[in-house]
């Protein structure tokens, strides 16, 4: 075994296989559509080249020679001596999956290569169809050349221009390369990412991709480098490389910008001029960005995460204890200076998560760029014309995420394809494009990934889902027959309901979207389907950012303290004894017009009941469309806590997903939502007979979120709100209107901040350690309302609701009424007015430069 495939490069040789592989699949596919374009096969050519000298280099022969068979197949397609078909592109499609095999195989630790032999005589094949001689070897020994001269172009030259302008030294670095070395490409290219750690490269001639294809290649590459750093010590980097005969480093000025020779020896640098060293002011503020990256072992990013963690847990605690000092000793002189601190190290702390949580993510290219590949070869077998439409390829999502959401993407895109998706003859007959078109789109929706995957298929059947359920036993016919066309499509996700005619080696067992369902359940996610009858089926995927630190609600039960995801958590409540029932032998309870299941997990999770109250608090938890009301004998409130697992010892506890620690120091248990929704959640609305009354009376109550501003009651309605958050850094704007205060950064998101009392008519007031920020949802977009306190949620009766007296309250149009219920006052308002409102007094100031009467 060669050396090299034990050493650190192994890592490096990967990461660049996997880069050219995706290069290969996507220039194929565009090969596939647009026909013989240069360029794309110049891209298909370079990829194929690069893997041939890098796997020589690491010592994997037969890699090196199927690569240098499809580099001299390439060769033909872009001499014109070969044309592109359908079956050169499927011999080339199926060299790329046994590379993607090797790969996988070589992270799993096999480094044995595999048989090429049927490859490599298709390939041979293709060449003596088109009238070529098999190849017996590698490239050709290159001949020495003549010097060769270099002009650099326009915008070469302004990037050097503007470089030494900035006080930055621009090299031209003349490398010789060893006669004796064969892989000149993979050495010049090791000299290229050396370079890269000292600079910014702005031209390399001759280009690398060419270099071993040339066979009047001199040996001498030139590379000119926008650095700060002196020649001496990029000549002790370049020393480390070996087969270099020869390095030569000249300065370029204004005045010998027209071009260098390249191929001239010179042992030593020119010594760096006196007026160079002296020119002032040696620019801080530069126009070229000199980057520079770096490749981190994943584990080492993942325990800086936990340390962040661990940050975030002690910061939490001392939060709390500068509560409490600041309640004993608000005067003191000292205490105000830990309020400073601690603020501070939250804003640090806070800073610090973010940037770790961005290592995290990658973009969801990595994994929407397997499947144009997937749906292609999909095509091929069912016979179809299908094109697949990708958006928003750049959002991020967490790559643990990433890897887990892709098995519940590909079960939906087959399905799509194979029986999703008609026949072209059919779609014909229906008036239809003959291609059928998939899209696949990701978005950010607050803290939330949404992954939709549409199609303009045929749409599901809903009597055949129902016919499938009823005869698996899912369902009877009299349940069936009062489910809307919504639950019925939901069906589709028991195991083994299938509308498929017949079972393909695509789709059509029922054995997948029960699957689908289930796995981003697991991630706290949720699956949903809108389909239309002959038009076609749109699946919606919503996941979190990230499954490390979450937000999660915290409450009592007993004396233990548990974690409720925060995304799961759908409204809170305090329920009489009075309103639960018992339904074939379980309790359940009534809310709003809805009849769900109540569960009370004390004895399942052994923890002793508080005493029994008048009333208990409920809160409603659910994932996809299942729904449970738990009870619980407190809530403390929302906090972004940091998950951690039970540990082997432990092992997995039913109905608990991890553990974290508390402010005060104390274990809080996670729960596992999933676990507790599968096995007592309620799939639809059930009503009761007899009910129906009780049901009407609570419908004529709505739960508002309650604040104060100075010594007045306002509230909105509890459905527009998102959560409540302490004061942030708030940062203002430009010619920003009077009501907004400016923007707030909420975990990577971007909201505006409304201050209230400007839009009441009420003096400003500097904001207290009781301020808040209410998140909001208003006209579909999420922003920020400053309030002086949050007091309660309180469920207000309409019939103690008024309107507001337009002839007092003139201005107050975003009033949607007073509740007057003694000792109450309260002023209920209607965001979407205020919003609007103030929006239409800054388009009449925009236009007519004042308020019109």
């Amino acid at each position: 075994m060669n050396d090299y495939q034990n050493s650190a490069y192994l890592g490096v040789f990967l990461d660049e296989m996997d880069e050219q592989l995706q290069c290969l699949d996507e220039s194929l596919l565009a090969l596939e559509c647009d026909g013989c374009k240069d360029q794309t096969i110049q891209r298909i050519f370079r990829a194929a080249h690069t893997l041939k000298g890098s796997s020589a280099v690491m010592g994997f022969e037969r890699l090196n020679k199927l690569t240098h068979q499809m580099e001299s197949v390439l060769d033909l397609l872009r001499n014109g001596q070969l044309g592109v078909s359908s079956e050169l592109l499927n011999i080339l499609f199926d060299c790329i999956d046994y590379i993607k095999q090797l790969r996988q195989s070589i992270l799993g630790g096999v480094m044995a290569e595999g048989d090429i032999s049927a490859l490599s005589d298709r390939l041979t094949g293709v060449r003596e169809a088109a009238g070529i001689m098999p190849v017996q070897g590698g490239a050709a020994e290159p001949k020495v050349a003549s010097p060769l001269q270099i002009a650099f172009d326009p915008g070469q030259k302004t990037r050097i221009q503007s470089a030494l302008a900035d006080g930055f030294e621009v090299m031209a670095i003349n490398v010789h390369l060893s006669e004796q070395e064969s892989m000149k490409y993979v050495r010049a290219k090791l000299v290229e990412l050396n370079l890269l750690e000292h600079g910014e490269l702005v031209v390399c001639h001759p280009e690398l991709g060419t270099i071993e294809q040339d066979e009047h290649f001199s040996g001498t590459i030139m590379y000119v480098l926008v650095s700060r750093q002196s020649p001496q010590d990029i000549l002790r980097s370049l020393n480390q490389v070996s087969q270099i005969h020869s390095v030569h480093i000249e300065y370029i000025t204004g005045q010998n910008l027209n071009g260098f020779q390249a191929g001239k020896e010179v042992q030593a640098p020119v010594a760096r001029s006196a007026a160079k060293e002296a020119e002032p002011k040696a620019a801080a503020e530069s126009k070229v960005q000199v980057s520079q990256t770096v490749r981190v072992d994943v584990e080492r990013l993942e325990n800086l995460l936990n340390l962040v963690g661990e940050l975030i847990i002690d910061n939490t605690r001392l939060s709390s204890i500068r509560t409490k000092l600041n309640e004993q000793f608000k005067d003191n002189a000292d205490i105000q200076i830990l309020n400073d601190i601690t603020h501070h190290l939250s804003n640090v702390v806070g800073d610090l998560q973010e940037g770790m949580m961005k290592t995290r993510m990658l973009p969801m290219e990595h994994l929407f760029g397997r499947f144009p590949r997937m749906v292609r070869d999909l095509a091929q077998k069912s016979g179809k014309e299908i094109e697949l439409i990708i958006e928003g390829k750049e959002t991020e999502l967490d790559r643990t995420l990433i890897e887990e959401i892709s098995d519940p993407l590909i079960h939906i895109l087959r399905n799509s394809a194979d029986h999703g998706l008609e026949a072209p003859e059919e779609r014909t007959q229906k008036g239809k494009p003959f291609k059928g078109t998939i899209v696949l789109r990701a978005s950010h929706q607050g803290n939330m990934i949404v992954i939709t995957i549409a199609d303009d298929g045929r749409g599901i059947d809903v009597g055949k889902v129902k016919d499938a359920a009823v005869r698996k036993g899912f369902v009877t016919e009299e349940e069936a027959a009062g489910m809307t066309d919504k639950e019925l499509t939901g069906l589709i996700f028991r195991s083994g309901v299938s509308t498929a005619k017949q079972v393909t080696d695509l789709s059509g067992r029922g054995v997948g979207m029960d699957i689908v369902k289930s796995h981003i359940e697991k991630l706290n996610g949720e699956i949903d389907i809108e389909t239309t009858r002959g038009e076609g089926t749109v699946f919606t995927i919503k996941v979190p950012l990230t499954l490390a630190i979450i937000r999660a609600l915290l409450v009592k039960l007993g004396a233990s303290t548990f974690a409720v995801p925060l995304v799961n958590v759908n409204e809170i409540f305090k329920l009489k004894a009075a309103d639960v029932r018992v339904v074939q032998g379980k309790e359940v309870c009534l809310f709003r017009d809805q009849v769900l299941p109540l569960i009370r997990l004390h004895g399942k999770l052994n923890v002793r009941s508080e005493k029994e109250q008048d009333r208990m608090f409920v809160v409603i938890i659910g994932q996809g469309d299942k729904r449970v009301c738990l009870v619980v004998d407190q809530t403390i409130g929302n906090q972004e806590i940091v998950i951690k697992s039970l540990g082997n010892y432990i092992g997995s506890v039913p109905y608990l997903a991890g553990s974290t620690i508390l402010g005060d120091g104390h274990v809080a248990h996670i729960l596992d939502v999933g676990s507790v929704v599968r096995e007592f959640g309620s799939y639809q609305e059930q009503r009761l007979p007899g009910m129906m009354e009780e049901a009407k009376l609570h419908s004529r109550e709505e739960k508002y979120v309650t604040f104060q501003l100075g010594s007045m009651d306002f509230g909105i309605p509890i459905r527009k709100m998102k959560e409540i958050v302490p004061l942030p850094d708030i940062h203002p704007l430009v010619f920003e209107p009077s009501h907004v205060m400016g923007m707030m950064n909420l975990r990577g998101t971007l909201l505006p901040v409304y201050d209230l009392r400007s839009n009441l008519g009420m003096d400003y007031a500097e904001p207290s350690y009781s301020s808040r920020i209410m998140i909001c949802e208003v006209s579909g977009h999420e922003v920020g309302l400053l309030v002086d306190k949050v007091t309660k949620v309180r469920s207000l009766s309409r019939s103690d609701m008024e309107e507001a007296p337009g002839h007092v309250m003139h201005n107050l149009g975003f009033l949607d009424a007073i509740y007057k219920k003694e000792p109450q006052f309260i002023l209920l308002l209607n965001l979407e007015k205020m919003m609007n409102l103030e929006h239409s007094k800054q388009k009449e100031v925009g236009t007519n430069g004042e308020f019109s009467a």
